[in-house]
């Protein structure tokens, strides 16, 4: 196989994209990057905006999938197809990065970058030096890859436009399968099906990993909810497999703090605690209140909901039924445009009906919303405050965690 030496990486601002050009350099590859920010998670020098110029001398020109629905007519793009140099971050990964690793894979609808750092840091205290990729920000590695000269390579396998079927795993570990994706899967037939492809690409001794497989082990997590009992207990699983012993496997659950917005705590004062989360399918938020609820019994809960994409919001809008009861309050805000076109006929007012909760309200702007939340915040005494959504809600929760400082 011809191996590469100069490979530009065009958006290596992109969580995925940052992660793969450092593991890529660190590698012995020599790296460039694009990015139409000129800060990103990439540390390396780069270039702002994009140009023909940039890929004058390389031999391959990675992007993001993204940028096939953003931008297909880009002229650095359209010089590097001319030049057959281009292929996607993740099949840069899987036909480079991995070759002669031993490859782990964490798959499933939810849970994966969670279950993958905790899986990662397992190998990382187990002493096996693992490299990892994890589809989040993991705080001890100041990001979200982390280089290693062990022989695992751990990956977090993501199910849209079939990107993880550019990988070869000899271990898979899938914690669930459920519709979605609209905008590239047209039914839960068709995830289904891909995921059948998923595990056909398994290697070397094919090991395959589920929920069903999982013991009903509780550790005494950092991390709380039942689903992340669900994806302990994988990791657990997962550690027997590789013969690590069972007391550094259960140390290392244990003390696993989890990664960056998934539970966030990014607010504490005059009583109040702000927690932003990524949960943003209706199942994922479900769940992720329901935990709340759990180690928070008798609190007063707001949660605030930013819907993901129109597709997805459209054609998940049945499921909203019940998901906030666990809440006490909860707000939902405008709709954030993802890979898909705007389509007014879904409405934030639509999952706030479809909701069926007694005290639900709705917000077509964030400055909308924000204005009501400073009355909520101020007239009733919340205890809990919710942030949950894959856009700008992070934005939004330092923003309403301002408001109770």
């Amino acid at each position: 196989m011809h191996i590469p030496k100069k490979v530009h990486f065009m958006g290596i601002g992109g969580s995925g994209m940052s992660g793969v050009a450092m593991l890529a350099e660190k590698m012995g590859y020599e790296i460039s990057g694009c990015d139409l920010e000129g800060e990103t998670a990439y540390a390396g020098g780069i270039f702002k905006g994009h140009d023909p110029d940039h890929i004058k001398d390389v031999d391959l020109l990675v992007v993001s999938p993204a940028v096939y629905y953003q931008n297909k007519d880009n002229p650095e793009l359209l010089l590097g197809e001319k030049r057959k140099i281009v292929i996607t971050w993740q099949e840069f990964l899987g036909k480079y990065l991995t070759e002669g690793k031993k490859v782990i894979c964490i798959a499933g609808t939810h849970g994966k970058s969670t279950t993958t750092a905790m899986a990662g840091s397992l190998l990382v205290d187990a002493g096996l030096d693992p490299l990892v990729l994890v589809g989040a920000r993991v705080p001890e590695w100041n990001g979200n890859a982390r280089f290693g000269k062990g022989e695992y390579f751990v990956i977090e396998a993501d199910e849209f436009n079939n990107n993880f079927l550019n990988y070869h795993p000899d271990i898979a570990v899938i914690n669930n399968i459920e519709f979605d994706h609209p905008d590239f899967f047209k039914s839960e037939k068709e995830v289904r099906e891909s995921f059948d492809k998923f595990i056909n690409n398994l290697k070397g001794e094919r090991v395959l990993i589920t929920q069903k497989d999982s013991p009903a082990r509780h550790f005494e997590l950092k991390i709380f909810g039942e689903h992340n009992q669900k994806n302990a207990n994988m990791v657990y699983l997962l550690g027997k497999k590789l013969g690590i012993p069972e007391e550094t496997i259960v140390k290392s659950i244990e003390n696993f703090a989890g990664i960056e917005r998934r539970m966030e705590l990014v607010g504490d004062c005059v009583g109040i605690k702000v927690y932003d989360d990524y949960a943003h399918h209706p199942t994922a938020i479900k769940t992720t209140l329901e935990g709340v609820r759990v180690i928070y019994p008798k609190a007063k809960i707001l949660a605030v909901i930013e819907p993901h994409g129109y597709k997805r919001t459209k054609a998940l809008l049945s499921e909203y039924n019940g998901v906030f009861d666990s809440a006490d309050k909860v707000v939902v805000g405008p709709i954030f445009k993802a890979r898909d076109e705007v389509d007014k006929s879904v409405t934030p007012q639509n999952i706030a009906e479809m909701s069926s909760h007694k005290n639900a309200s709705a917000f077509d702007s964030f400055e909308e919303l924000f204005r009501n939340l400073k009355l909520e915040i101020s007239n009733f005494k919340y205890e809990i405050i919710v942030i949950m959504g894959a856009g700008k809600s992070y934005l939004w929760a330092r923003q309403i965690s301002d408001l109770i400082k």
